[in-house]
């Protein structure tokens, strides 16, 4: 550009520029003769005067900056200068002009500077999270306005305001409009202050101003505690104000007045008629005071002169009952030091005697009617003169009491011991010193007694086996002994100087064995959990042998202090020889359990074997029963049968009695009719009777027609027991079996069994003995009578089982009783009876049966007995043949022998069933209740004991076929 000059180029660029340029003449009025597009739109075409001074500008003012702000119209614009820098240039250069600021607001600079230095809080945000605050949050909650930025305002409200807020914030923020609220706003150091908001709420944000109103909301409450503490101070002074009107006569009186008065009906009357009178007799007083004495009111009253007509009275009525209660209190408590059962008086600090009751003058010797003016009065009394100065010697400020002891000669010349407490007493503007006085002779005494009980306890400490220990357990976790007695180095084997030094658990516990310190560990920590007292048997190390343990009983009670602490009061206690002792004990037990079981073992065995060939005898004489044999051959044959009986009743008594020992007995619960199992066990001894010439009666009371769960099989066996005992001693004679319903309530039955006999009776010495294992009354008996001496001792054992006891009254010659009571359980289920055979459509006349039996005689006799009944059969040898033919051959039913060689009936029986679903019976020697639970789970269909009962085999066959059909 030369002399206003400008390039056509440089020109065009500048001409359609969006920021303003112009350029104006260096002399006054400064014309403008060169502008751009951007600056003819938003200034130069609303000019009047196209110049500088049109623009309200003073160059000389810019002469020195760079940059200038001018105005025109509302707005404000900033523009670059540029000065003439040559000699030859005669302009003024105005470029990259802008709009900076809206006229009549603040700039920008402004703004920001209005914002950083605000009083109050300032805050913006969406949501309920804020995106920006001022400073003036570092003064008023201590946060820096970074920690707060995009945080929720809900943490730092006070948690009862919060509701209220959030209720507000919900209501106001969907209306776009101004809202108000207050609240406790939570500060830095953790204190609330309280702040008053305002709050714009639009589309999308918040904008917040908090006032820091919290002095202002202080002085509220105050001035309002204040207000209230004035009123109930008016109240609990009892205070009131009043006035009168003497041209009206008229009173007028505050709340309190009216409280005072609304106590008593005629005390306001009884007031007003006073005030009265008084007025009446002091005419020319401008004051009153005086007393309602029925009442205790105090009343003060004034005048004071109107400014025109009559004045008033203004007064004060005060409850005085406080005041005299001070002063009845006052008479009490003095009355009540005179007349304290324990020795006191008052004194000045000079020594003069203020007040003294008469227990004192009676411990200290001072006669009825004789005046005690000064504590020098006691001087004879005391082994060392003036010891009282010692007592009232204590500054007048000291608090609490000071407490002496003191030795005093009574008047009968005894010597006692006082513990004297003073204590100084200020009273306005004097002093006071109050003495108490005991009698601790007797306490003394008792000290050196417990002195003496003291060292005697601490020489027992040292001296009983063992030692005792207490152990402390801090806040901080660490254990440590406190006090060890001198026995502990002994169990620890310790020497006397590490004992001194033994205080940490650690030393203890690297003494206990490896193997024993989990538990010693694991019992202590559940002892301080749980509060409990810990007991503990571990070895520790043996310093006479140093590879060597030695076993210890440790035990403690634990104790938890006011201060946190848990303390163990214990001993240790050296077990080593119990140990040795326990494990020979423990050796001679298993050998015992050892030999048990070798008898156990060989009674079931042997049991098993004299089953066998019992099992031929009967067998044998069922099939000549079957025969038609003559009268003497079937006597012979039932005695046979009977003697049979006997045998298995004796292996079953020595089976039960191997059981009950070894505790594997067990009472089952099962539902039966009481009467009908009494009148089956009646009905198979029946024949025992007969046999033995008795008349065997059965007595049942009303009601024992009931179901009652219990054990069938064992009471059965109990009065089997006893009635056949009855009928073996009692020859031509009686026996009376009663069955007594005693009582029926809450779904339980009380029943008394009872069994009386005429027979030889048993003598008072042998009553207990009959009772015990393998015992009879006389060693003839075992040969006159038989059996094993266990019916009775069985019979006694399951009543205890079944929580019963058996009795027995018995005379020599007269006879026997025995009775007992059992409890039982009301069933409500119904009884399973055995379905009977008759009527069955099935033919039973030719049937086809498979017999597994491994022994000869066995299958001979069992063999008969099918021909006998009209049935064909095939016998294999063991349980794989039977599993073998049954592939090729079909049977009725299978009669399965248990024990067998190859393969054993149960798991023949199992094979069986998993291809065929012919009914089996299973055959064995041992007792039932022992192979129950297995022949169920081997899908047997019944069960037949040997000696086997042919009829009972025959009924069960019939049973199981008509099942499966």
């Amino acid at each position: 550009m030369q002399e206003r000059g400008i390039n056509s180029t440089f020109k065009k660029i500048i001409y359609e520029s969006s920021e303003m340029v112009f350029l104006a003449d260096d002399t006054y009025p400064y014309n403008i003769f060169y502008a751009n597009e951007s600056f003819e739109e938003f200034i130069g075409e609303s000019l009047k005067e196209r110049n500088l001074v049109g623009l309200g500008l003073d160059i000389n003012a810019y002469i020195f900056k760079e940059e200038l702000i001018l105005t025109h119209g509302d707005k404000d614009y900033s523009f670059r200068l540029e000065l003439p820098q040559e000699s030859s240039s005669n302009y003024f250069l105005f470029y990259k002009g802008k709009e900076v600021k809206t006229h009549g607001l603040p700039g920008k600079r402004e703004i920001q500077q209005f914002f950083k230095n605000g009083l109050d809080l300032i805050a913006i945000g969406q949501h309920d999270f804020l995106t920006y605050l001022n400073a003036a949050v570092k003064p008023i909650l201590g946060y820096e306005p970074a920690e707060l930025m995009n945080t929720s305002l809900c943490p730092y409200l006070h948690e009862e305001d919060l509701e209220k807020i959030r209720s507000f914030w919900k209501s106001k923020r969907k209306q776009d409009e101004l809202g108000f609220f207050e609240s406790r706003v939570k500060c830095k150091d953790g204190s609330y202050k309280y702040l008053e908001f305002s709050v714009q709420f639009t589309a999308e944000y918040f904008y917040l101003i908090g006032r820091d109103k919290t002095e202002f909301y202080s002085e509220s409450v105050k001035t309002k505690r204040l207000n209230q503490l004035r009123k109930k101070g008016s109240e609990l002074a009892r205070v009131a104000t009043w006035s009168f009107d003497p041209e009206s006569s008229s009173f007028e009186y505050d709340a309190v007045a009216n409280l005072i008065f609304e106590k008593q009906e005629d005390l306001k009357v009884n007031f007003e008629n006073s005030f009265s009178e008084k007025l009446t007799d002091k005419r020319s007083e401008k004051k009153l005071e005086f007393e309602l004495l029925e009442s205790e009111l105090g009343v003060v009253a004034e005048y004071h002169d109107a400014i025109q007509g009559t004045g008033f009275w203004l007064g004060v009525l005060s409850d005085l009952s406080e005041k005299k209660n001070i002063e009845r209190s006052g008479e009490l408590l003095k009355n009540i030091l005179l007349s304290s059962p324990d020795p006191m008086l008052v004194a000045r600090p000079g020594g003069e005697i203020y007040l003294c009751n008469e227990e004192a003058k009676k411990l200290l010797g001072v006669e009825e009617n004789r005046e005690f003016e000064h504590l020098s009065d006691l001087n004879v009394l005391f082994e060392e003169s003036d010891e009282w100065k010692d007592w009232i010697d204590i500054p007048a400020n000291e608090e609490g009491s000071r407490r002496f002891s003191t030795l005093l000669i009574s008047n009968l010349g005894k010597q006692l011991t006082l513990e004297v407490a003073a204590k100084s007493l200020q009273e306005k503007e004097e002093s006071f010193v109050v003495l108490s006085f005991r009698n601790i002779s007797e306490k003394v005494t008792l000290e050196k007694t417990l002195e003496e009980s003291s060292d005697f306890l601490m020489n027992l400490t040292e001296q009983v086996p063992g030692g005792l220990y207490q152990l402390v357990l801090d806040q901080n976790g660490k254990m440590s002994f406190s006090f060890l007695s001198r026995g502990i180095a002994s169990v620890l084997g310790l020497t006397q100087t590490e004992i001194e030094k033994f205080e940490d658990i650690s030393g203890a516990i690297s003494r206990v064995h490896p193997n024993d310190l989990p538990q010693v560990i694991m019992t202590s920590v559940a002892s301080a959990r749980k509060g409990e007292p810990w007991q503990c048997q571990f070895r520790v190390k043996d310093n006479s042998d140093s590879e060597g343990y030695r076993w210890v009983l440790g035990a403690a009670r634990p104790q938890a202090l006011e201060n946190g602490d848990m303390v163990w009061y214990g001993y240790l206690t050296d077990i080593s020889q119990q140990k040795e002792f326990e494990s020979k004990l423990d050796e001679a037990r298993r050998t015992a359990e050892k030999a048990s079981q070798i008898k156990s073992d060989f009674l079931s065995m042997i049991s098993h074997e004299l089953r066998t060939p019992l099992n031929a005898i009967s067998g044998s004489v069922y099939s000549l029963l079957q025969e038609n044999p003559n009268t003497s051959q079937k006597s012979a044959l039932n005695t046979i049968n009977f003697a049979v009986e006997n045998l298995i009743i004796m292996i079953n008594d020595l089976l039960d009695f191997q059981k009950i020992e070894a505790g594997k007995l067990t009472i089952e619960k099962a539902p039966f009719n009481l009467r009908n199992l009494v009148e089956q066990v009646m009905k198979g001894l029946s024949f025992h009777a007969r046999d033995s010439k008795n008349d065997l009666q059965l007595h049942l009371s009303e009601g024992l027609d009931m179901r009652v769960n219990g054990d069938k099989t064992r009471l059965s066996q109990i009065m089997n027991n006893l009635i056949t005992n009855a009928l073996k001693f009692t020859h031509e004679g009686n026996v009376d079996v009663s069955i007594k319903l005693l009582d029926l309530k809450n779904g339980r039955a009380k029943v008394y069994f009872e069994v009386k006999d005429t027979g030889i009776g048993i003598a008072p010495e042998n009553q207990t003995k009959i009772f015990n294992d393998f015992d009879q009354v006389k060693p003839t008996f075992s040969t006159k009578y038989g059996g094993t001496g266990l019916g009775l001792s069985i019979t006694r054992k399951l009543l205890n089982l079944m929580g019963s006891t058996i009795a027995l009254e018995s005379e020599v010659g007269k006879g026997s009783r025995f009775f007992f009571e059992l409890e039982l359980e009301v069933s409500d289920q119904e009884v399973q009876v055995e379905k009977p055979v008759i009527g069955s459509t099935q033919d039973f006349s030719k049937l086809h049966l498979l017999m597994a039996e491994d022994n000869d005689v066995n299958a001979l006799v069992l063999g008969k007995i099918i021909k006998k009944w009209g049935y064909t059969f095939d016998r294999v040898g063991d349980g794989a043949q039977a599993v073998e033919i049954l592939k090729d051959h079909q049977y009725d039913c299978i009669l399965m022998d248990i024990q067998m060689p190859v393969m054993d009936g149960f798991e023949a029986t199992q094979e069986i069933k998993k291809n065929i679903d012919t009914p089996v019976i299973a055959l064995t020697a041992a007792a039932k209740l022992e192979i129950m639970e297995k022949i169920e789970e081997c899908g047997f269909d019944g069960f037949v004991a040997k000696p086997i009962d042919a009829a009972e085999l025959l009924k069960k066959i019939k049973e199981v076929i008509s099942e499966k059909n």
